[in-house]
Order: C-alpha cells, then sequence, then structure tokens
C-alpha cells in the first residue's frame, strides 16, 4: 500500500510539472507574437506625420508579398486574414507604421528606425470581440539626405601687390555695435496619438493575455483534478 501510495504521488507530481511546462511554452509562443512596440490607438484616419514620406498597401488586396515606391521595399509575411495582423521587414528603416481598420487606427512608432516587426493588426473592435477589418496600412520612412557638393572652383588672386597702403583710421568709432537677442523658437510637439492600448490586446490574436494565462491555468487545474478522480475512482475498485 505504502509503495503505491508513493507511486502515486510521484505520478500527480510529474503530471502538474508537465502542465506548467505546457503552459509556459503556450504562453510564451502567444507573446512571441506580439509586435516590438505596443500600439497607440488613434481615432479617425490618421497619416504619415510631416517629413516621412507614405507607402501605402491597400487592406482589400492585401497579401503577404512585396510592396515598394522605388525607394522603400516592405515585404509582408504570415498575414492572417481572420486576426487582420501581419509580419513586416524592409530594406531601410521605418519610421511608424499605420494600421487602419474601420473607423480607427493602430499606430506603431519606432524610435529608433526598424526593419521588421511582427504581429501587428487592426484595432479591436469591442462589439464583435474580434479585430476591425483592415482598410489599408501605411509604412511612413524618411530618406537620410545626402551631403551637399563643395564648390568645384575657387578664386585665387593672380597677382600680388607689391605695395599696400593703408590708411591709419584717425578716428576710433565711440558707438560699440548693439547685439540684437537671438530669436527663440520654440517647437510644440503634438502627440500623434490620443489613447493608448499598452498591454491592452496580444498581437494577433486581439485576446486580454490575463485571460489566456487563467485560461492556461484553468487547463492545468482541470488536467490535475481529471486526474485525481481517476485515481481514486480505480482505487475504489
Amino acid at each position: 500500500m505504502r509503495s503505491w501510495t508513493k507511486a502515486h504521488a510521484r505520478t500527480v507530481r510529474t503530471a502538474v510539472f508537465a502542465a506548467v511546462v505546457i503552459a509556459i511554452v503556450i504562453i510564451g509562443a502567444l507573446a512571441a507574437l506580439a509586435s516590438k512596440v505596443d500600439p497607440v490607438f488613434v481615432e479617425g484616419n490618421p497619416k504619415c506625420p510631416a517629413g516621412l514620406t507614405p507607402l501605402e498597401a491597400d487592406g482589400t488586396g492585401f497579401h503577404n508579398g512585396v510592396y515598394t515606391d522605388g525607394t522603400l521595399s516592405v515585404t509582408t509575411s504570415n498575414f492572417n486574414a481572420d486576426e487582420k495582423s501581419f509580419d513586416w521587414s524592409s530594406n531601410i528603416g521605418v519610421d511608424e507604421v499605420i494600421v487602419k481598420g474601420g473607423p480607427n487606427a493602430n499606430v506603431y512608432s519606432y524610435n529608433p528606425e526598424e526593419t521588421s516587426d511582427t504581429g501587428l493588426h487592426t484595432p479591436f473592435n469591442d462589439s464583435s470581440g474580434s479585430n476591425y477589418g483592415l482598410s489599408h496600412v501605411l509604412f511612413c520612412y524618411d530618406t537620410e539626405g545626402s551631403p551637399s557638393p563643395s564648390p568645384s572652383g575657387s578664386t585665387t588672386p593672380t597677382s600680388t601687390p607689391t605695395e599696400t597702403v593703408s590708411p591709419s583710421p584717425s578716428v576710433s568709432p565711440t558707438e560699440s555695435p548693439s547685439v540684437l537677442p537671438t530669436e527663440t523658437v520654440r517647437t510644440s510637439v503634438s502627440p500623434s496619438a490620443t489613447t493608448s492600448v499598452l498591454g491592452e490586446k496580444l498581437g494577433r490574436t486581439g485576446a486580454d493575455i490575463i485571460r489566456l494565462v487563467l485560461f492556461a491555468f484553468m487547463l492545468i487545474g482541470l488536467g490535475v483534478a481529471s486526474y485525481v478522480l481517476a485515481i481514486r475512482t480505480r482505487s475504489d475498485r
């Protein structure tokens, strides 16, 4: 009887350990789907900030492939039509990606610039319980300015004067030059977003991460309870 009890305890510990490991793997895999930066929820139809060039990908025919305007080339992959999510990579740095869905958009801002990211998606629709349909995606970028060319020629005097006559000034100026104060230009930066959804929705699934964790541990509890019930039923027989 004692050996059976020890074996039973070892089996329960093994089952619990395996369930915990599986839950950790599932949660880690779901977290890997999240983007590098948290999206910022912006109402309306935001555009690329001033100074950035947009490369637009229409949501109607959005697909896995290459979008380019000759300067920026973006490759989209792992597009999930149900979750309205995708990954991307580019040949040069991208400053901002705007994912428009429904009446609003998710804005992903990168500082410094990024050349890839995963799990971008449209805003979450509370009414339907899923992400909005994809309207379009804007990849906003800038190019580093090339240095200005140096002057092609320089002028040098062809002859050196043999005699220089410099009259000495007899009157020194009495007025000191006035220094005009330099004008300070204050630039106010208005945020491009109104409401942050930091940590609110997870990458592609649009689900609450806390609910996923609770669901994983609920599965662990159900598995352990089922196993213990089975063992007790067998011992009663």
